[in-house]
């Protein structure tokens, strides 16, 4: 007898659930000597799931697209965006998913309702999505082209406002295009360079970086190779599902992962692991996103904890290589990180400041930083 809600659904639909055994990415968890910190890529990793339950890399997967991989074909499994594409703002920590929402509304666990409550605000005015406690998150499930296997999905996790619109964005298009279908399709997944700009306080203007985001394309000389292409392996995929099925309609869903194997993956790859402790229920956590704040700085260190000559070399360098003007370096080194010049930078945050830098590359002409006789001792 079949199960409403566990092995069939409400229309009678057998539903095969299947679990997420590959995780593909484009950031690592690098570890440091005060613990973890999260490093963005501009390429693919692909990660299997070991004896131990933690995310170790696929070495084969490694071995078939490479170790710098920014693009590969995928298949998609359901027609409903939310199945493929599953989206929301969410702060995580260590342990659980403490809030999550819409934009509208949300449920936040609190110490008088550990299951949830509803609450408000969320989106734009709330203080945790402000603050970068909480963040958009999107979920992509989907089966590897060249890779399928039975039972098995891939994962790939983005907390990027603009690699979530342009997959959706890309999913939307795939509708319209294909008149609602997206199971079965072939596509490809990529992660491109693309410009960003951000707000420099010292100059009072909008400075231009690059950024590496995510996207959904497909590429033909004309719309009809395009829908022959993409419904050629819709209907394979839809045959597929009645073999598996014994001629029945069979709904293919992403297992839900427990709660308790999320929370610790999310935390260390997003947010550094000595700001992932379960925070108050109502109170904001104290974190930082990218950079360490003056606040979680020791309050005093003793000199043979900065860096020494050579790593002010090494700043300087990476500064100038990048397009940094003086005034720039200053004021983020000030202001960001609590820093008056490159002779106290402590050595416990020399490689987070020296990883900032080198990944916020200026585009143009700036003026360029040069060390004086207080950052530089030559």
């Amino acid at each position: 007898m079949a199960i409403i809600g566990l092995t069939v659904s409400e229309s009678g639909e057998a539903i095969q659930r299947l679990a997420v055994t590959t995780k593909v990415a484009i950031g690592e968890v690098v570890r440091t000597a005060n613990g973890t910190r999260p490093n963005k890529l501009d390429h693919f990793i692909f990660l299997r799931k070991s004896t131990k339950l933690e995310w170790e890399l696929d070495q084969e997967l490694v071995k078939h697209y490479g170790h710098e991989c920014r693009e590969f074909w995928i298949i998609l499994l359901d027609d409903e965006i939310e199945n493929v594409f599953r989206t929301e703002y969410a702060w995580w920590s260590r342990t659980e998913k403490k809030c999550w929402g819409d934009g509208r509304e949300a449920t936040r666990r609190t110490e008088k309702a550990p299951e949830g409550e509803d609450w408000t605000p969320c989106g734009d005015a709330c203080p945790d999505l402000n603050a970068g406690t909480c963040k958009p998150s999107g979920d992509l499930y989907f089966v590897l082209a060249e890779f399928p296997r039975l039972g098995a999905l891939c994962r790939l996790h983005t907390t990027s406002y603009r690699s979530i619109r342009q997959i959706h964005s890309a999913l939307e298009q795939i509708r319209t295009v294909t008149g609602g279908r997206l199971a079965g399709i072939r596509c490809k997944l990529v992660v491109r360079p693309e410009k960003a700009a951000y707000m420099d306080t010292a100059k009072g203007k909008k400075v231009s970086t690059t950024i590496y985001a995510l996207n959904i394309e497909l590429s033909a000389q004309d719309m009809n190779r395009l829908v022959s292409t993409m419904t050629e392996h819709a209907k394979l995929f839809e045959q597929t599902k009645k073999l598996l099925g014994s001629g029945r309609k069979v709904e293919l869903v992403a297992e839900d992962e427990p709660e308790t194997e999320r929370a610790p993956d999310v935390a260390q790859e997003f947010y550094p692991e000595n700001e992932t402790a379960v925070a108050p229920a109502v109170q904001q956590p104290t974190r930082r996103s990218e950079a360490v704040t003056p606040e979680v700085l020791p309050a005093a260190q003793p000199l043979a904890q900065f860096i020494n000559a050579e790593q002010r070399r090494a700043f300087y360098t990476v500064c100038v290589e990048a397009g940094w003007g003086n005034e720039q370096v200053r004021t983020i080194l000030q202001g960001t990180w609590g820093i008056k010049s490159s002779a106290e930078i402590p050595v416990s945050v020399y490689d987070d400041l020296i990883r900032q830098f080198k990944s916020c590359k200026i585009e143009g002409p700036t003026d360029k930083f040069e060390a004086s006789n207080e950052d530089i001792p030559f």
